[in-house]
């Protein structure tokens, strides 16, 4: 088989193909290899996601494990209240360790002088004044004539207890109203709601003059003679926004408060509904009747009627026997 020229350029020309082949073919898959290392680098992105993600893991590991101590805490209180053993509390007598009582329980006599003066009291002290200064006068001085303060202008009626002989403390003593308004319109609605009338005695002007229509228009009407007015009353014994209030819706109702007391009057169905929570809340408490209560706070508060009177404290009188 002779070879010619022509057949050895060609053999020539096949073999640089096939180098240029392969030659194309490496730089192809260098090609590919670079791309391949560019598209799997970590970008900025991937790295701050994969920061937060380490810290909400790490974040809720924490919580999750002062969640299971609070939990393992709390069940070891409950267990060690459970099997807690209550303690014996028992009266001692002062015979019996030679100590005498560390309180002094007043008489009968001291718990009267300490008593705040009634209303027929404070009258009569008044009338008694004036009746020393009336001489360049002519007329009645004061708020009556001193036979009428007898049977005049009382603090309710008596106590259930009183009438069996009871050692019972008055109701307007032992009783407390308790109010809280936000304002003048506020404070009159509620005693409108409550039946309760405001009242202004004393000075030159002979009887009482009763304020009612609190939250509407004020309107004042007077009493001369107080026999037939039998309602508890009750009076300021210390300074209060409340009083402020008073004095304004008694101004606009045309009484004039210039050295007279303000009262504010309850009603009789509505001592009575007072009455009968102080003496149950007692029974509830351990207490055999109302002889034993020494204060009841009642608070006023919003119903869906309106206002009320709701038992917020009620303390009791101390008593020589143990409890």
């Amino acid at each position: 088989m002779h070879t010619t020229a022509d057949d050895l350029v060609a053999s020539n020309r096949d073999a640089s193909d096939q180098d240029s082949s392969v030659q194309r073919g490496s730089e192809a898959i260098d090609n590919m290899t670079s791309a391949v290392q560019i598209d799997m680098r970590t970008s900025r992105f991937e790295k701050v996601s994969s920061f937060y993600l380490t810290l909400i893991l790490f974040l809720g590991v924490i919580v999750s494990a002062l969640f299971l101590l609070w939990t393992l805490n709390r069940w070891a209180a409950q267990e060690e209240i459970k099997h807690s053993q209550p303690t014996r509390t028992s009266w001692v007598q002062g015979e019996e360790t030679g100590i005498d009582d560390q309180f002094d329980v007043p008489s009968q006599d001291e718990y009267i002088a300490l008593q705040e003066p009634t209303l027929d009291a404070t009258l009569v002290a008044l009338t008694d004044a004036a009746t020393h200064t009336a001489a360049s006068f002519d007329g009645d001085i004061g708020i009556g004539e001193t036979d009428n303060l007898g049977k005049g202008l009382r603090r309710g009626g008596p106590d259930p207890g009183a009438d069996r002989g009871v050692d019972v403390i008055p109701r307007f003593n032992r009783w407390q109203l308790s109010f809280t308004a936000k304002d003048r319109a506020n404070y009159a609605d509620q005693l409108d709601s409550l039946g309760i009338e405001l009242g202004v005695l004393g000075g030159s002007i002979q009887g009482v003059d009763i304020v009612d229509q609190l939250s509407t228009e004020p309107r004042a009407r007077r009493v001369i003679d107080t026999s037939d007015e039998k309602r508890l009353y009750f009076m300021w014994k210390s300074s209060s926004p409340l009083m402020r209030y008073e004095a304004e819706l008694i101004d606009e109702a045309g009484v004039d408060l210039d050295g007279r007391h303000m009262l504010r009057f309850i009603p009789s169905q509505l001592e009575q509904q007072l009455a009968e929570a102080e003496l149950e809340f007692a029974l509830m408490s351990g207490h055999e009747s109302e002889a034993e209560i020494a204060l009841t706070v009642f608070r006023c508060i919003t119903t869906d009627e309106g206002y009320e009177f709701r038992i917020a404290d009620q303390r009791y009188r101390p008593t020589n026997e143990p409890q």
